[in-house]
């Protein structure tokens, strides 16, 4: 059923997978119903994370009401919080506040919710809609604030941030990680003989290429200008080549057309593999010497940084 909320002009789609008549639950509450409705504006009010928020709902929901999954999502903005695996029994609500998407949330159990427990439910879903709104707008913010306007791609300051966060991931499960640099071959004078809104149109069309030849496990990011970089976890040097030449060859077979004429380009690669405990500046400045490497070679072409010395 859809079902108004009060108040705020919230949408609350609900589907309850049971088909069995309801069974007994046995619950051991810490805090009465009227004492969480009371309290919970305060309790979602103390973060604007969405990542904490939602446990913390599901924190305090757990105090009043017996379930044994609690699952988020929200597509747009590859966002899903999964406490367990999915039971039989469920109460499934799309999020909707004045036509603004805010999400999916889903409880599940061996067991039906009963009517009493839907509407308690329902009516503290009414308290976190207003939290939930602000955390997904300062996400969007945020998100915006990684992206390079121009391609859509992450920005520099993305690209510091994440290669941080893999860095520190691979060391610790000893995992291969890849960086790989390119940029577009004589990109001055794609601007010199078309126009630096050609130059432009070459910046996205790369990028859209990009998107399309990469792995859904890369991170790819305009480091600034014409220079790219993609960051590849789970990836040693060997099969880093591979995409890095699967890349090199769509480029080069791709036609830009800036609304009066098409012209192609291509790009030069870098490839490196990040070696024990080495620091991200120190995997960049190989990969960018392999990058120089493959200019000097002609243009249009891939090196991979040989692994440095260990003792």
């Amino acid at each position: 059923m859809e079902q108004q909320l009060p108040n705020n002009n919230s949408k609350l789609s609900l589907v309850d997978g049971g088909q069995t008549a309801p069974k007994p639950v046995t619950t051991s509450p810490t805090l009465s119903a009227e004492d969480l409705v009371s309290r919970l504006p305060g309790v979602l009010q103390t973060t604007l994370v969405l990542e904490e928020l939602l446990p913390l709902f599901e924190q305090q929901l757990r105090q009043v009401m017996h379930f044994d999954s609690f699952h988020y999502q929200h597509l747009p903005l590859n966002c899903q919080i999964d406490s367990d695996s999915q039971r039989h029994h469920r109460c499934h609500y799309k999020l909707d506040m004045n036509g603004q998407y805010l999400g999916d949330l889903t409880l599940t159990r061996r067991h039906k919710f009963t009517e009493t427990q839907i509407a308690l439910l329902e009516d503290l879903l009414c308290q976190l809609v207003y939290p939930l709104r602000n955390c997904l707008l300062y996400k969007q913010a945020q998100n915006s604030a990684l992206l390079d306007d121009l391609t859509g791609l992450g920005n520099r300051a993305a690209y510091d941030k994440s290669l941080q966060r893999e860095i520190d991931l691979a060391q610790r499960q000893q995992a291969d990680l890849s960086l790989i640099i390119l940029d577009i071959d004589n990109f001055k004078a794609i601007n010199d003989a078309y126009g630096h809104s050609s130059g432009d149109r070459a910046l996205k069309t790369l990028a859209e290429t990009i998107n399309q030849t990469m792995r859904r496990s890369d991170m790819a990011f305009r480091f600034g200008g014409e220079e790219f970089v993609l960051l590849l976890s789970n990836t040693d040097l060997e099969a880093a080549a591979i995409v890095a030449e699967r890349l090199r060859l769509a480029v080069s077979e791709t036609l830009c057309h800036d609304g009066k004429r098409g012209f192609g380009f291509t790009v030069s690669l870098g490839v490196a593999q990040l070696d024990g405990e080495e620091h991200g500046y120190h995997l960049f400045e190989r990969a960018d010497m392999a990058l120089y490497q493959a200019k000097h070679r002609g243009r249009n072409t891939a090196v991979c940084a040989p692994p440095t010395q260990q003792d």
